[in-house]
């Protein structure tokens, strides 16, 4: 996500390019996580570190204060991360050996470890080897070994894809024959795209983020209704709108379209597919998709966002929203390879080493140790930059 969706100025010698789009094999590691309201890093050493809203305990430390700077998740011993999620109130990480955890609100059943209760350090999922996790706003899902789609949480919309609307503490399968690729949770519904390129959607679909022509619910997978012979990869789900890459070098996004957030220069509602207008010449490789807002990595090295501007989240340094994508103002020399996207702040990684966020900053989450609105990319102070250091 998200959602809910979703900024390192130091040594953090780690990431590589994640999931903007949701976390699978097609895509490198998710090393950046925005969800609603708090931010989470992975670093090259394996330790994870969040900010920002904390109220269910989903910046993984033991408390519950909200830090305006990154603090370590205290991972059970020997437990390396190599990847991280973020929902609205849960976390959860990929740890070496395939075995997954999640920490922060449990109410829901959203951290897979069979109970209700939050936790506020990680906690073990009980299910499959799985080798890539993304989050919603109150569900969870992973990508199994087998590259079938496990989901637990909430499932009042039928974003666990098992034909219910029940509630699940441990991951479940989404029954039948699709094998994904890749996978991406947004608010309220779910989304993968399968080994033969085609997308498949599930869950809420009120505002046509399912991408199959209607406006209903669904609780299995339907194929989302692309142009005839498009294939899409890259898919992103955001709080009720979802984009996607498509095989003819266009970019695609269906659903909600009030803040301009589909990209195609109105305002308007989608149930299926339309093409994002993007800049002449320029292909999007990445995507991360917020609450009301979608981002991407252009092939000209910059970054674009559009949709809802009103807390500074496009980074181009005004509040306006904006139905067409513009152009991102990243600090001089700097070329972002990971977005995400959550639900009115983003941040990207740059080469690796920094990570800069931008947007609204209440309860610190930007990480840059205020709670101020930023407009453009500011860097976050981690434990180990150059400002941390400095600090008494």
């Amino acid at each position: 996500m998200l959602t809910t969706t979703m900024a390192l100025i130091g040594i953090l010698t780690m990431l590589t390019a994640g999931p903007a789009t949701g976390p699978g094999p097609e895509d490198p590691a998710a090393r950046l996580a925005a969800g609603n309201a708090h931010t989470c890093v992975v670093d090259g050493a394996g330790r994870a570190f969040c900010w920002g809203y904390n109220y269910e305990g989903q910046l993984g430390h033991s408390g519950t204060a909200n830090r305006s700077r990154p603090i370590a998740v205290r991972a059970p011993a020997g437990i390396l991360f190599t990847q991280i999620t973020a929902g609205d109130g849960h976390t959860c990480a990929l740890a070496r050996g395939a075995r997954a955890y999640c920490w922060g609100d449990g109410r829901l059943g959203q951290l897979g470890d069979g109970g209700t209760a939050d936790r506020r350090v990680p906690a073990a999922v009980k299910g499959p080897v799985l080798v890539a996790l993304t989050a919603g706003d109150d569900h969870t899902c992973g990508l199994g070994a087998d590259g079938r789609a496990y989901c637990w949480g909430e499932g009042e919309y039928g974003q666990l894809g098992d034909g219910g609307l029940g509630r699940r503490p441990v991951p479940g399968v989404v029954p039948g024959p699709l094998r994904f690729r890749q996978l991406s949770a947004g608010g309220g519904h779910t989304c993968g795209v399968a080994a033969d390129g085609r997308a498949y959607c599930w869950g809420n679909g009120v505002y046509g983020q399912l991408g199959d022509g209607g406006v209903v619910n669904r609780s299995r997978p339907v194929a989302v209704l692309t142009p005839a012979g498009v294939r899409l990869s890259g898919v992103a789900a955001g709080r009720f709108h979802t984009c996607a890459l498509g095989s003819d070098a266009r970019t695609y996004c269906w659903g909600q379209g009030t803040s301009g957030e589909l990209g195609d220069g109105g305002t308007a509602n989608r149930a299926r597919p339309v093409p994002v207008k993007s800049p002449a010449r320029v292909r999007f490789t990445r995507l991360a998709a917020g609450s009301g807002h979608t981002c991407a990595l252009g092939s000209d090295s910059r970054t674009y966002c559009w949709g809802q501007g009103g807390s500074g989240e496009l980074g181009y340094g005004g509040r306006a929203n904006r139905a067409v994508p513009v152009a991102v103002r990243t600090p001089a020399g700097a070329v972002f390879t990971q977005l995400t996207a959550g639900e009115s702040h983003t941040c990207g990684l740059v080469g690796g080493l920094r990570v800069y966020c931008w947007g609204e900053g209440l309860a610190g989450r930007l990480g840059d140790g205020t709670n101020a609105y930023r407009k453009v990319p500011v860097a976050v102070t981690t434990p180990d930059s150059p400002a941390a250091a400095r600090r008494p």
